[in-house]
């Protein structure tokens, strides 16, 4: 397999890997909430309660669904984000670049995106 197959080939892995451990991580935590029913509010502020890491790692380690939900939402979230910088990676490797200046315009239209929604630009 050459160099170019190699490294699209990873992009390809980075996409499944995230779309299965997320989907894991999401039927965990369905399994745990079946087992355990309880009732979570859902307001506005419990959940933005919920998203300190030291509440998910607890969480975690303790079998409570919300934070197999909340790790597996990031995940799948960020497993675009890992495609776009290993793409950047594969057409710099191949010298495309045209496609690194695309894929990096991408890039940068997904981090102003984050920040004006951090100081809640709509």
């Amino acid at each position: 397999m050459s160099d170019e197959q190699n490294v699209y080939a990873g992009v390809y892995h980075i996409l499944v890997a995230g779309m299965v451990v997320s989907s894991i991580l999401f039927v965990i935590g369905i399994i745990l909430a079946l087992l355990h029913p309880q009732y979570f509010p859902l307001s506005a502020d419990w959940v933005r309660q919920q998203y300190h890491p030291s509440l998910v790692i607890h969480g975690l380690l303790h079998g409570e669904p919300t934070s197999f939900f909340l790790v597996g939402t990031v995940l799948l979230i960020l497993t675009p984000v890992a495609r776009v910088l290993a793409s950047i990676h594969a057409f710099w490797k191949d010298r495309n670049r045209k496609y690194v200046a695309v894929t990096s315009g991408v890039l940068i239209v997904m981090i102003i995106t984050v920040i004006l929604g951090e100081l809640g630009v709509r």
